[in-house]
């Protein structure tokens, strides 16, 4: 009958054991799994970043490109009704026109930089995310080691306790 208990307590131990060892590995891999997803989702980010200082630049060109289309028509009508744009208003008006398209032009620019400088910073915290994930997996399966081998001596501890009891003398034994 001790015999029985004794091998419970040890598959109990072992079952334990492994099973502390199989949760830390399934811990480890879900933490590299998740840096990968991480990792894919920066890239993600990079390309977005990527994109947006092309379309900005892209809608930078079309800017200047429709100020200088005004710019023309102002030209062509102020030199039609026979005015000399060289000086006066008449420039003025050239040079507020090319002075205003510009600073539409670096707005647009400049708006283009923060909206990809925003996804490098995503792309910067999602491969940070991607780190801490893959490190929590590497501790839970070192933590499961731990757990499997406390797990073992405990079991240790108790198959110990009762074999000691069943070799040990009783008071009976002692007085004969």
């Amino acid at each position: 009958m001790c015999d029985i208990g004794l091998a419970l307590t040890l598959g109990s131990t072992l079952v334990g054991a492994a099973g502390s060892v199989q949760q830390g590995q399934a811990a480890k891999a879900a933490g590299k799994y998740n840096q990968q997803v991480a990792e894919m989702n920066a890239e993600l980010s990079e390309r977005r970043a990527q994109d947006a200082l092309e379309r900005g630049a892209q809608e930078e060109q079309r800017k200047r490109q429709e100020v200088a289309r005004i710019m023309g028509a102002q030209t062509a009508a102020m030199a039609a009704n026979g005015l000399d744009i060289t000086f006066g208003s008449p420039l003025d008006t050239l040079i507020d026109t090319a002075t205003l398209g510009e600073l539409d032009a670096l707005t647009i620019r400049t708006n283009a930089y923060r909206e990809a400088y925003d996804f490098r910073v995503d792309a910067v915290n999602q491969r940070a995310g991607g780190t801490l994930e893959r490190a929590k997996g590497d501790y839970a399966a070192k933590g499961g080691y731990l757990e499997a081998a406390g797990t073992i001596l405990t079991g240790a501890g108790k198959i110990y306790g009762k074999l000691n009891k069943t070799t040990a003398p009783t008071a009976a034994t002692k007085e004969n």
